[in-house]
């Protein structure tokens, strides 16, 4: 059977009456106690053995209890150890020299045990919960670790899931992307494809931030991989609409507690017939032609919604002719909910969608730099609301 460790207190004192008169208090009441009858002594015993409490006497000989405390104070070993000073000096001065030198408390000569006692047991207790705290917060920030490393691996992960963007160039497709996660891995997902000669471009916002997005976006890239490659469905409604029923199907929705999903727009480009066919849950596109500025509109449901249950086909292809130099733009709501640092006012899609119009003439080159500009200066020191995903290209 394991012994039970008594707590350990160190007494030091020149006067041996002293050590008697405290030693058998505090050994009447179950403590251990060892004894030291100078500074020095008390710095050789403390080498090898960490009292729970040390009662010093400040009065001594060569070496005062207040060099003591401060030596004891200064070592990374002994500086946790609570100290009560021993006095027979009641004297305000000593007494806050003592607490300014890291001691937690004083006890006056003569001894009154209940006194003595009380205090001793009362700075034991916080002592031990000071170090239950201290074992509580080692194994929090542990845990914190290896999640934070899980969560990092995974934000690598997500990240070689994107798509490669070269077949953008070589089809003649100037492009920029902004990527930012709010919580290092993001429900925000864009996926691009070539596949029936045509450019398959998404843009998508899941259900929240963080793991729990991230883990929809996954599912996001997989459905889309399936529908498009393997059941080769090419129609920008049918996709969203096929997409629509598998992401119901998985997450069940209406008899689960769950209700996760998606906005997302899809762009199909055809450089042979020059059109872009779009179809969108709740995500816009807005482009510009002529030098005007236009927006395809999406359907006001999101893929997964409980409300489009006994619709077997609710989202729509709208399809706009392009010419040389037509620039659109796909993006998530996390850059309209960003709050500036003045008055927590958000950029809000109008707001938004004017700053987009004033590209009519700019080089493409130099949109992504203006938006992160933008950005950065209405977002100042405030924190990020949301993932932000923003992605443009420029038909040649």
């Amino acid at each position: 059977m394991q012994s039970i460790k008594k707590t350990l207190i160190l007494i030091v004192d020149d006067t041996l009456q002293n050590i008697q008169v405290l030693g058998n208090i505090l050994y009447e009441k179950g403590y251990s106690v060892s004894i030291a009858t100078s500074g020095m002594e008390t710095l050789r015993y403390v080498k090898n053995t960490i009292p729970d409490l040390i009662l010093l006497d400040i009065q001594m000989p060569e070496m005062d209890g207040f060099e003591v405390c401060k030596i004891l104070k200064s070592s990374s070993k002994t500086k946790d150890i609570p100290i009560i000073f021993l006095t027979a000096e009641a004297e305000t001065e000593t007494i806050v020299h003592g607490f300014e030198l890291g001691a937690v408390d004083y006890i006056t000569k003569p001894f009154n045990s209940a006194e003595l006692i009380a205090r001793v047991a009362t700075h034991i207790e916080l002592k031990k919960a000071k170090e239950n705290v201290e074992a509580l917060n080692k194994k929090l920030s542990d845990a914190y670790d290896q999640i934070k490393d899980s969560i990092n691996y995974a934000k690598i992960i997500q990240e070689e899931m994107l798509p490669d963007l070269n077949i953008l160039q070589e089809k003649g497709i100037q492009h920029f992307v902004i990527y930012m996660p709010k919580d290092i891995v993001s429900g925000d997902f864009y996926w691009v494809k070539y596949c029936n000669e045509k450019l398959f471009l998404v843009v998508a916002d899941c259900t929240g931030h963080g793991v729990p997005g991230a883990l929809i976006s996954m599912s996001g890239h997989n459905l889309l991989n399936e529908i498009i490659n393997i059941e080769k469905i090419y129609n920008p409604s049918e996709i969203l609409n096929n997409l629509n029923n598998r992401v119901r199907n998985i997450f069940k929705q209406g008899l689960s507690k769950i209700n996760e999903g998606m906005d997302i727009a899809m762009c199909v480009i055809d450089t042979k017939t020059k059109t872009v066919e779009y179809a969108g849950a709740n995500s816009p596109v807005c482009y510009i032609t002529n030098n005007s500025f236009k927006k395809l509109l999406p359907d006001k449901f999101t893929i997964g919604d409980d409300k489009i249950e006994n619709k077997k086909s609710i989202f729509k292809t709208q399809v706009v002719k392009f010419k040389s130099g037509d620039r659109f733009f796909m993006f998530t709501d996390g850059i309209l909910d960003q709050f500036n640092n003045a008055d927590k006012k958000r950029i809000t899609k109008k707001g938004f969608e004017n700053h987009l119009s004033s590209y009519i003439d700019k080089p493409f080159n130099s949109i992504k730099n203006d938006l992160l500009e933008y950005l950065k200066e209405w977002q100042g020191s405030n924190y990020q609301t949301d993932d932000i995903l923003i992605f443009g290209f420029e038909i040649s």
